[in-house]
């Protein structure tokens, strides 16, 4: 085989950390989507548009910028955007590959070559790209880093047009990316959050495997999840405890991009440590009925675990040894009711025992802060008046509005459950119809139920109904 004659090559490689995650050294606003190389035959004047199954997936204009348009499985447009191709050629390792495009190439060629090498170690990863007629005078290759062993640094490649040589361009591979995830994390939180920035924008699909150190991968998601992308250059992956049976020690998420030919290759990973202990809202109000006080990371051995739990007033004399109720692996539950307690407000403790032993504690506030909203006035002719009441916990699962006229007592009353309108709002709508159209004075109570069926009075009001 001929040696291929040198381009030239840019020295200037700027460096970056791979798998340990630090900040990118350019901005990704630097780095180029593709190369385009003019081979000057002819003169473009036409904008190119290239079609991938059918459908629009390229525009190269005259003055060599370039539409890429990207579409969901189904087909549908998701978003139309302009690419970059400017020299120094700058492109990310999370890109996978580029694409190396020759234009105003004559219709009567028949081949057209891109053979590519690294600049690490001479020729011996050099690769004769076939190129591929995507349009009138255009011809593609495309550069997958795997064919070159994953490598950073100088690309250089040259072009043969039936065997003659009509061009060389080189371009520089190089990180870009930043995972972000926290060293550790606690299973009360429910799950911890890694993302990776600086994400080559031409990559289509990121995926974040995720599994914990205890029984090597069986907890391995497959297939592997795909991380939701934040913006043009950002992905994010959730871990949730529960689908890794809660576990505690080391949780690996190691991190993948795929490009838009499904060439696909590692962009990093991350380690964190996740540790059991107690977990819980630290303040609720008396609205929300009852409170549930969770324990992470029990032995699995464990038959029983108690949350002892009393209020700060007084010392103990409500002390309630609370019986566990165990929900998952090495997760166990104690509610704790108000009405237990006298209903007080203030510091609530929990102390947890397993087999005799403390092994975690969990203090929290509880307020008595709801607020009613309801007319003081209103007439008859309005058919209708809506009370609502805020600040009711997220646990609550039921809120009824027992209604009544004070004429004849409460003959008329009527039992209705309120319409939850926010996280922390009910609201219900009184039709006088329902009470035979009286006036006078409307007398509401408001109830608020746990998942459990404890219940409570939260509130009450009244209104008054004229003519």
């Amino acid at each position: 085989m001929k040696r291929i004659r040198r381009g030239f090559i840019f020295t200037s490689v700027l460096m970056a950390v791979l798998w340990g995650g630090m900040t990118n050294a350019l901005a990704l606003e630097a780095y180029s989507s593709y190369i385009m190389i003019d081979m000057g035959a002819t003169t473009q004047r036409q904008t190119v548009y290239i079609y991938n199954q059918g459908r629009l997936e390229t525009e190269i204009r005259p003055d060599n910028s370039m539409l890429q348009y990207t579409y969901d499985k189904s087909g549908n447009l998701l978003k139309r955007s302009r690419g970059y191709s400017s020299e120094p050629y700058l492109f990310s390792t999370t890109a996978q590959s580029y694409d190396v495009y020759l234009k105003s190439v004559p219709e009567s060629t028949q081949k057209v070559e891109f053979p590519t090498w690294t600049a690490q170690a001479d020729q011996d990863d050099l690769e004769w790209i076939p190129g591929e007629k995507v349009g009138n005078g255009v011809w593609k290759a495309t550069v997958m880093y795997s064919r070159h062993g994953g490598q950073k640094g100088t690309y250089i490649t040259h072009i043969y047009a039936d065997g003659k040589y009509v061009g060389g361009t080189s371009a520089q591979v190089q990180d870009s990316q930043r995972i972000i995830a926290p060293q550790e994390a606690s299973l009360a939180d429910g799950y911890y959050e890694v993302s990776v920035e600086g994400v080559a924008r031409t990559v289509q699909e990121v995926r974040f495997p995720s599994w914990t150190a205890n029984n090597d991968q069986d907890d391995l998601e497959n297939p592997w999840i795909i991380g939701e992308k934040i913006d043009d250059t950002t992905w994010r992956i959730r871990v949730p405890f529960s689908k890794h049976n809660f576990e505690t020690g080391n949780y690996f998420t190691h991190i993948y991009s795929f490009d838009k030919y499904g060439n696909i290759g590692g962009v990093g990973g991350t380690v964190v440590n996740v540790k059991g202990g107690a977990g819980g809202s630290t303040e609720t109000d008396l609205s929300g009925v009852s409170y549930d006080v969770f324990m992470y990371g029990v032995d699995p051995q464990a038959q029983h675990v108690y949350f002892p739990t009393w209020t700060a007033n007084q010392d103990q004399d409500d002390i309630e040894w609370i019986e566990g109720v165990k929900v998952a692996n090495g997760v166990w539950k104690g509610t704790v009711v108000y009405a237990k307690h006298q209903s007080e407000t203030g510091n609530y403790i929990t102390h947890i025992y397993t087999d005799g032993k403390m092994i975690g504690y969990w203090s929290f506030n509880v307020t008595n802060t709801v607020t009613v909203e309801a007319p003081k006035t209103v007439m008859l002719g309005s058919l209708f008046y809506d009370v609502t009441i805020s600040g009711v916990p997220s646990n609550v699962t039921d809120v009824k509005f027992p209604t009544w006229t004070d004429s004849n007592g409460q003959d008329d009353i009527q039992w209705t459950s309120g319409e939850r309108i926010s996280p922390t709002s009910w609201r219900v709508r009184i039709p006088f119809y329902i009470h035979n159209n009286e006036t006078g004075t409307y007398i509401t109570h408001i109830y608020a139920y746990d998942a459990y069926g404890n219940h409570r009075a939260v509130g009450g009001m009244t209104v008054n109904v004229g003519n």
